[in-house]
């Protein structure tokens, strides 16, 4: 059966076009999967891979993610066009991980990251809650599903589309093309999630990124007409990790299980995986008017002597840990609340200097990797 074709002119800038060939199907099925797994925002935004040929009961998935709504996502991939093998295959490694219970599903992902260029969870726990900003692990389900090709027949795109109408499934395609020797790839969204869906059977939506940091920015509004002061701690704190995190993104909490974490602001650096820090709003330990940033553990790991040193500097503005001894084994994070303009101002260039300390570590231990 014919597959849909992409075509692609490049433009001279003088009304020329000139049509770039099909790159060697070879060629596009060896670079597929590396450049997915060192590119996984090509599969969907905000994506962090979390495993790679992992085992299940009918064979190893292909590729393991979480999205930026905290859910997790099954990546069937064929290098040649997909069929309705495929659809079988993704169903049934999705239905595989939507069974297990969740400590069991965190424990069987923890014990299967750290290869084929997937970066190593210790505690997949510990790496959702930083992620997500304490949502919970009931938040990864149900699994989505994504179809992934250089190609696919009309059967299949049919058989996707029926799904689409109950449960999360959508089909992407790849197309290589030849160009000025490289090999430029060419994405194609064939169906996406819930993209035909019937009323009586539509699946429960997420909020994308953009409404949950509009949603975010409703509740600050609301959160500190009564304490202005906080807003302006907000801004200020808002301000110093923009400084010192260039290119940082801004992920808002979708709260989840914990209320207080409705007013929560992520931070990610390009690159990276995970939120780096983090700032909260009160009510936290009953102060509504605090202003705290958070510095998560892969931070802490990071630059541990630090933030001993920032421990013995501000320590009577130091939330958690109350031991030492926790900060210098570094599985912890660390947070400073400020409940004021005039302590901000006391302390605001000690945690410019611990910021970009925490940026600098980040690039020099992405230098190692």
């Amino acid at each position: 059966m014919a597959l849909e074709e992409i075509k692609l002119w490049a433009m001279d800038g003088s009304g020329g076009a000139t049509p770039l060939p099909l790159a060697q199907q070879t060629d596009s099925e060896r670079l597929l999967e590396d450049t997915l797994v060192n590119n996984p925002d090509l599969l969907t935004e905000g994506l962090s891979l979390v495993g790679r040929q992992a085992p299940t009961e009918g064979g190893p998935l292909d590729l393991l993610g979480v999205d930026e709504d905290g859910r997790l996502v099954v990546f069937e991939l064929k290098r040649g066009a997909l069929s309705r093998e495929a659809v079988a295959q993704v169903i049934d490694y999705a239905s595989f991980l939507d069974a297990m219970p969740e400590g069991e599903l965190a424990s069987y992902i923890s014990a299967r990251s750290g290869t084929h260029g997937i970066e190593r969870i210790e505690d997949f726990d510990e790496w959702y809650d930083s992620k997500s900003g304490g949502q919970g692990l009931a938040s990864l389900k149900p699994v989505r599903m994504v179809l992934v090709g250089l190609g696919v027949d009309e059967r299949t795109t049919r058989m996707v589309r029926f799904l689409a109408k109950g449960v999360d499934i959508a089909l992407l395609t790849f197309h290589g093309y030849s160009y000025n020797g490289s090999t430029l790839l060419a994405r194609q969204v064939q169906v996406e999630v819930g993209s035909e869906p019937e009323p009586a059977r539509q699946p429960r939506q997420r909020l994308g990124r953009r409404r949950r940091r509009e949603l975010l920015e409703q509740r600050i509004d609301a959160h500190t007409e009564n304490w202005p002061e906080a807003r302006k701690l907000w801004d200020a704190v808002l301000e110093i990790f923009r400084e010192n995190f260039p290119g940082v993104t801004e992920v808002a909490s979708s709260g989840g299980v914990r209320e207080w974490s409705k007013h929560r602001l992520n931070l990610r650096l390009p690159g990276k995986r995970g939120s780096v820090v983090g700032i909260q709003l009160g009510p936290f330990d009953n102060h509504p008017e605090l202003v705290m940033p958070i510095f998560y553990r892969n931070t802490v790991n990071k630059s541990l002597p630090d933030f001993i040193q920032a421990r013995c500097e501000l320590s009577p503005y130091w939330t958690y840990p109350f031991d030492r001894r926790d900060v210098e084994s570094g599985d912890v994070e660390v947070g400073f609340p400020i409940k004021s303009l005039a302590e901000w101002e006391e302390r605001r260039d000690k945690l410019a200097t611990l910021t970009r300390s925490v940026y600098e570590a980040h690039l020099a231990a992405e230098d190692d990797d």
